[in-house]
C-alpha cells in the first residue's frame, strides 16, 4: 500500500497536526477507523509547541464562571499525570498575595475549589502561607506590599514532546501521519466534502486523499482552511491571539516553584515556571489580525514581561540581555463580540460547514482529550448514517499511556557511561526508547557528547528524531525534538554542524541543502525564537 495513502479510501481525514489534531487521529485509529492526518508543517509547529507548557485545572477560569471547563481541565490533568508520567509532572504553584493587587477572595474560594472538584490527595491540596513562608520559596520577590499567599499543585510538561507522543501513539494504532503535508484544495462531491489534493512541501509532490468524513483540527488556520472548502470567508469563526513567553537562563531567578505574578500594567496574571534548565516566563494576550504564520514576539511584548519581573523580583534586575529565547503562538479563541481576548472563555467548540467538513477551536492543551473524543464522537455517528457496517469501539484514551512510560526498574544503560543528568532525561523524554538511544550510542560513541554545554540532550538524539520522530529540518529537532533553541544560550549554534551532518546523511542532502538548512534555521531563531540580542536598538 502507498505510504502517502493515494491508494486508499479512509473513513476520516484529520487536517491539522498540533494536540488536538494528533488527539483526533489517536482517538479514531483507536476505535478501528481508517485514519490519515496531514499537516502543513512539522507536528506542533503552530501553537501546541508555543503555549506556557501547562497542564492546569485553570485557577483564573474562576473569574470567567468557567466552572464546567475548569472541573474538566482537573479532571484531564490528573488522568493525564497517569497516561504520561515522563511528560506531564506535579510541581508546586506559588500564588502570592500583594495589597492592591487582585482580590484574594477569588484566590481562596478557586484553590477550595481546586481541592474539592478534584477530590486532591491530601499532600498536594492547598494551604495558605505567612509572608515569610512565602519568601522562603521565593526569596527575591518584592517584600513591599506582600501578605502572604497560598502554595498548591499543579502540572507542567513539554508541549511539543507531547503532541510527538501522542502522534507516535496513533501512527501505532494504524493511523497515517504525514507532517509537511499541506492541504491545497478540500474536495467536494454534491457540495459535500470527501477527501483533500494534497502537497509535500518538501519535495513538491501532489496526490489526493479520500476519505468519507473531513476533519479541520487546523488552530489558528481555521478560518483559512474552511475557504479551501468553499465556506464563506466573511462569517470567521476565529478570533486570533498572540501571546509570548521569554525563556531566561535557571540560575538568573531564584524560584523552586511556578509563581503566578501580577502585570505591572494591567489586571492579568503571569506565570514564572521552573522550565527544565531554564525558568519559562509569560505571556502576554493581544489582539492578532495578522496570519499566524506571521506572528512574532515584539520588543513591546518582551517589555512587558520584563516590567512585570521587574516589579515582583525588583532585586534581581532582569533585563533584556537575560533573555535567552522568546516565541509567539496564536491562540485560536472561539469568537465573542465585544469581549476582550483575555476574557473569552476557553472552551472549545464543534463547527459544522455547508460541506459537512467539521472543525474544533478554541480549548487548551489540557482539554485535548476530551476534544478529541466530542469529535470522533460526532464522527462515528456521522459515518453510522453513512452505512458504516464494521464494528467501532467506544473512546478508550483514557486508558492508553503516552511517550512509552517505563516500568520501575528499567535500565537501559548498562554498560554504557551516562551523566546521570542524561539518563535522567532519556527516560523522562522517551521512556522505553531510551533503549534506541543506547543502542545508536553502542555504534556511534563519538554521539554521546553534549548538544550544548549545561544541557542534558545529546547528538545521538538528532539522529532517533530523524529515523524515528519524522524530524525534517534542523528547526525540528533544536527547536521541537530537544528544546536546546529555547535554553542554550547560543540556542544550539555549537551542535549546529554536528546535526546538520547527521540529518543530512540520513536525509540524502546535498552541501547546498544542508547550507540552506543552516541557514534557515538561523533566520528562524532570529526571527521566531529571538534572545535578548536581536532586540537591541529596537523601541
Amino acid at each position: 500500500m502507498d505510504a502517502t495513502g493515494a491508494d486508499a479510501e479512509f473513513d476520516l481525514l484529520v487536517i491539522g497536526g498540533g494536540i488536538t489534531g494528533v488527539g483526533i487521529a489517536q482517538d479514531a485509529a483507536s476505535r478501528g477507523l481508517r485514519t490519515v492526518l496531514v499537516e502543513r508543517g512539522d507536528f506542533a509547529c503552530g501553537t501546541s509547541s508555543r503555549s506556557s507548557k501547562l497542564i492546569h485545572g485553570g485557577l483564573r477560569y474562576l473569574e470567567q464562571f468557567s466552572l464546567g471547563l475548569m472541573y474538566e481541565s482537573i479532571a484531564e490533568r490528573h488522568l493525564l499525570t497517569r497516561l504520561a508520567p515522563g511528560l506531564v509532572r506535579w510541581r508546586p504553584f506559588l500564588l502570592p498575595s500583594f495589597q492592591g493587587k487582585g482580590k484574594e477572595w477569588r484566590s481562596r474560594l478557586g484553590l477550595w475549589l481546586y481541592d474539592h472538584l478534584a477530590r486532591t490527595d491530601p499532600e498536594l491540596r492547598h494551604r495558605r502561607l505567612g509572608r515569610d513562608d512565602v519568601l522562603r520559596f521565593a526569596p527575591e520577590l518584592r517584600r513591599q506590599g506582600l501578605q502572604g499567599g497560598a502554595r498548591f499543585f499543579d502540572c507542567v510538561t513539554d508541549d511539543a514532546r507531547l503532541v510527538l507522543s501522542v502522534a507516535r501513539d496513533a501512527q501505532a494504532r494504524g493511523a497515517r501521519i504525514h507532517n509537511y503535508v499541506a492541504v491545497e484544495e478540500v474536495v467536494r462531491e454534491r457540495g459535500r466534502a470527501c477527501g483533500a489534493r494534497v502537497r509535500d512541501t518538501l519535495t513538491g509532490a501532489r496526490w489526493e486523499i479520500r476519505a468519507r468524513q473531513v476533519v479541520s483540527a487546523s488552530g489558528p488556520w481555521t478560518d483559512r482552511t474552511l475557504e479551501l472548502a468553499g465556506e464563506s470567508a466573511r462569517e470567521k469563526r476565529i478570533r486570533p491571539a498572540k501571546g509570548v513567553h521569554v525563556v531566561l537562563e535557571r540560575g538568573r531567578l531564584d524560584v523552586g516553584s511556578v509563581v503566578m505574578i501580577p502585570s505591572a500594567r494591567d489586571r492579568r496574571s503571569l506565570f514564572v515556571i521552573p522550565w527544565y534548565e531554564g525558568v519559562l516566563v509569560g505571556t502576554t494576550d493581544t489582539e492578532y489580525r495578522g496570519g499566524p504564520d506571521a506572528a512574532r514576539p515584539e520588543r513591546e511584548d518582551v517589555d512587558y514581561i520584563l516590567a512585570a519581573l521587574d516589579w515582583s523580583f525588583p532585586s534581581a534586575r532582569l533585563a533584556l540581555p537575560d533573555v535567552v529565547s522568546s516565541y509567539a503562538g496564536v491562540r485560536p479563541l472561539v469568537r465573542a463580540p465585544g469581549r476582550s481576548t483575555a476574557d473569552v472563555p476557553r472552551e472549545y467548540r464543534i463547527f459544522e460547514g455547508a460541506s459537512g467538513m467539521l472543525s474544533v477551536a478554541g480549548g487548551k492543551l489540557t482539554t485535548y482529550r476530551r476534544m478529541a473524543k466530542a469529535v470522533v464522537d460526532r464522527v462515528v455517528l456521522r459515518l453510522k448514517g453513512q452505512g458504516l457496517d464494521r464494528p467501532v469501539l467506544r473512546c478508550w484514551t483514557h486508558r492508553m499511556p503516552l511517550g512509552s512510560p517505563a516500568e520501575d526498574g528499567f535500565d537501559p544503560f548498562r554498560g554504557i557511561d551516562l551523566p546521570e543528568d542524561v539518563r535522567a532525561h532519556l527516560l523522562a523524554d522517551y521512556g522505553l526508547w531510551a533503549r534506541q538511544i543506547v543502542s545508536i550510542l553502542e555504534l556511534h560513541p563519538e554521539w554521546a557528547r553534549p548538544m550544548a554545554e549545561g544541557l542534558p540532550y545529546i547528538v545521538a538524539e538528532a539522529y532517533f528524531a530523524v529515523t524515528h520522530e519524522k524530524a525534517r529540518t534542523v528547526v525540528d529537532v533544536l527547536a521541537r525534538r530537544t528544546r536546546v533553541a529555547l535554553l542554550d544560550r547560543a540556542q544550539g549554534r555549537g551542535c549546529l554542524d554536528a546535526v546538520s551532518k547527521i540529518m543530512a546523511e540520513e536525509l540524502a542532502w546535498s552541501e547546498e541543502e544542508r547550507a540552506r538548512q543552516v541557514g534557515d534555521y538561523e533566520r528562524v531563531l532570529r526571527e521566531e525564537f529571538r534572545g535578548g540580542g536581536s532586540f537591541s536598538g529596537l523601541t
